[in-house]
């Protein structure tokens, strides 16, 4: 018999514990960190619909998780680019502003492998590539200016080449192409000097032998333009 009543009371006991942890697993809420991770991850998957989804549902879990406007405005212009729709690409550009008002502290995130996404640079160089695809210069040159100033600066004061868009599974974005929009945005407004420093950074940074036509008299801007066509062309397979 008391074997009995210690077996019975250990097995309640046991039972017991089963059931809390079971009903601590039920208590547990997604945070608008992890929604806006799940979203990534569809992201970087190609399903651009159901990341939006899972972002828009991580804004309304937390209207201050930075990161959260970050990847809506990512998956709407994704979602332009795929439809032709720039009402998409305008969607993505009011969350992308709506994410650089959000707090300092939640600039970055953190994705599964422990990895820190630098959250304002993504935000201002998918306003850099979003205004670059609605043709709006004087913004291009505005966020890719403060995309610039915003990253870490090495000794000869160009930014550090380790940037890169985090969710690309390739790794083909980075401050490059954001110089590369600048370069041609400067030269749709006749800001031919500055166009060529921004070539000139691209061109040093890829260690080419190539060397930036600085003519810009009406034979040169052609030359000019031709040039950053086809660095633009490269950056864009390399």
């Amino acid at each position: 018999m008391t074997y009995y009543l210690k077996k019975t009371g250990l097995t309640l006991i046991v039972m017991l514990g089963i059931f809390s942890i079971d009903a601590c697993r039920k208590k547990y809420i997604a945070t608008s960190e992890d929604m806006a991770q799940h979203g990534w991850v569809l992201y970087i998957d190609k399903d651009y619909i159901n990341s939006n989804s899972w972002f828009r549902d991580a804004t309304v879990k937390d209207s201050e998780w930075k990161d959260a406007y970050n990847g809506l405005g990512w998956s709407y212009a994704q979602l332009a680019g795929a439809t032709a729709q720039h009402v998409l690409l305008d969607s993505g550009i009011s969350n992308f502003v709506n994410g650089l008002k959000k707090p300092i502290e939640e600039w970055e995130a953190t994705d599964d492998e422990g990895n820190i996404t630098d959250v304002q640079a993504e935000i201002l160089a998918g306003l850099t590539f979003s205004y670059h695809a609605k043709g709006k210069d004087s913004k291009v040159i505005q966020y890719g200016s403060a995309f610039l100033d915003s990253t870490t600066f090495n000794d000869k004061g160009l930014p550090a080449p380790n940037w890169y868009f985090s969710h690309d599974p390739d790794s083909l974005l980075n401050y490059l192409d954001v110089r590369i929009a600048m370069a041609a945005s400067y030269f749709a407004e006749g800001k031919f000097d500055s166009s060529i420093i921004q070539v000139s950074v691209i061109l040093d940074s890829l260690k080419s032998s190539e060397t930036p036509v600085t003519d810009t008299t009406l034979v040169g801007r052609k030359n000019i333009a031709e040039q950053i066509k086809s660095l633009q062309e490269y950056l864009r397979t390399r």
